[in-house]
């Protein structure tokens, strides 16, 4: 069965998506489409630090360092960092666009919008929205948070 076809039959899911949680459904989320079970990916990469996956201390990206170096071109170092990543461990995703945005309201907040789509149906594309929010180093202690 191509995966196509997968994503077209109502009765097969591809994978787990994020964020974990029960819902009436179960435990986890489920995905149908490659579509959506690749945002979840892209979600569970760029949220995850270098260093941080046990067995595999170079999964990740270096969009959390990127974001707390306060000098020079933010934007266009955490688009690299972003596009890097995804490049390296989802080789299959065409990454569109991808836009930053700080609040004028609050220097502490981030937006970032990574518009994608994959092989298998270059045509459709899906947007993933990421607002980093006081996110602090591991080693402070402090309270961390990122929406999406």
């Amino acid at each position: 069965m191509s995966q196509i076809e997968k994503d077209l039959d109502e009765d097969t899911y591809i994978g787990v998506g994020f964020p974990l949680n029960h819902n009436s459904k179960g435990f986890f989320s489920r995905t149908k489409t490659a579509l959506h079970q690749t945002k979840s990916n892209i979600k569970n990469l760029l949220l995850t630090k270098k260093g941080e996956r046990l067995g595999n201390p170079l999964f990740g990206s270096d969009l959390f360092a990127v974001l707390f170096e306060l000098e020079g071109d933010v934007e266009s170092r955490m688009e690299e960092a972003i596009r890097s990543s995804i490049k390296q461990w989802l080789p299959f995703v065409k990454v569109e666009n991808v836009e930053t945005k700080f609040s004028e309201l609050n220097n502490s907040v981030v937006n970032v919008k990574v518009t994608f789509g994959i092989n298998t149906d270059p045509t459709s594309l899906e947007q993933l929205n990421i607002d980093l929010e006081n996110y602090q180093d591991d080693i402070s202690g402090e309270m961390q948070s990122a929406t999406y």
